[in-house]
């Protein structure tokens, strides 16, 4: 892979974001700030993770960084250090769909892989709840919650999958929240009424849950790909994801 430079408008900062990602030695994903100071994409790093995630140190943080990462890893290009440009990583249309259409040509294969030796179960408050236990494959389940009427469907991905599924779902929130962020136009929207754009396939919400899930888990310093585990996250969120990471990280750790 050549190092090559991106730059995109920030959704929330309106200012022009660039990110020059740049092949390494090593297997991992780093981000470097314009102090030069490095960051591991890792959950020990997650400074935040309410609505999104936002990895950084003492002096700098960078948000948004969970759809970014899920493709890098879907595509297996962990060998990277991006440097960035600004404090946000472009939300784009709030999927991954541009970072795919960019990277894709560079994808890669691994033959290493994670046994998961036991079982991890992580819940939060509001009894939101993900458990892990060892599979012969990676494979994630989400039971979501359709924000509009309430209904529950489960979906699942795993790697003989289309990547698309997962890459090109965009992210959505109640109307009123994104005309106040400026995204109305950019990602999907709803209200009491439904959804206000067609969706790109069926379910389309629901495989996000499972984009933001991917990404999340890749913060365990493992590619999610080559850990032999079922992920169900039952209504988790990025903060719940986040906690599953770093358990992930010792348990994979402590057996490796």
């Amino acid at each position: 892979m050549k190092s090559f430079s991106y730059k995109s408008l920030g959704s929330l900062s309106k200012k022009e974001i660039q990110l020059n990602f740049n092949e390494k030695i090593q297997n991992n994903i780093t981000f470097k700030f314009p102090d030069n100071s490095i960051v591991p994409a890792l959950a020990k790093n997650v400074l935040f993770s309410n609505r999104n995630v936002v990895i950084g140190n003492e002096k700098n943080s960078l948000c948004f960084v969970e759809h970014l990462l899920a493709c890098l890893n879907l595509l297996r290009l962990t060998n990277l250090e991006i440097e960035v440009f600004g404090e946000e990583i472009p939300l784009e249309d709030g999927s991954a769909k541009t970072f795919y259409e960019i990277l894709s040509p560079n994808s890669l294969e691994s033959l290493l892989k994670f046994d998961l030796k036991e079982s991890i179960f992580v819940k939060d408050e509001k009894e939101h709840v993900i458990f892990a236990y060892p599979n012969n494959e990676f494979k994630i389940t989400y039971l979501f919650t359709n924000p509009v009427d309430q209904s529950k469907i489960w979906v699942n991905w795993q790697e003989k999958d289309d990547l698309k599924k997962l890459l090109f779902a965009r992210t959505f929130a109640h109307i009123s929240e994104n005309r106040i962020t400026g995204l109305e136009s950019k990602v999907l929207s709803y209200d009491e009424n439904g959804f206000d754009l067609p969706f790109r396939f069926e379910n389309e919400p629901a495989y996000h849950k499972l984009l933001d899930l991917f990404g999340d888990l890749s913060l365990s310093g493992v590619n999610p790909l080559d850990i032999k585990a079922h992920f169900v996250s039952i209504g988790g969120s990025h903060s719940l994801n986040v906690k599953m990471a770093k358990i992930l990280a010792e348990n994979l750790l402590a057996n490796s």
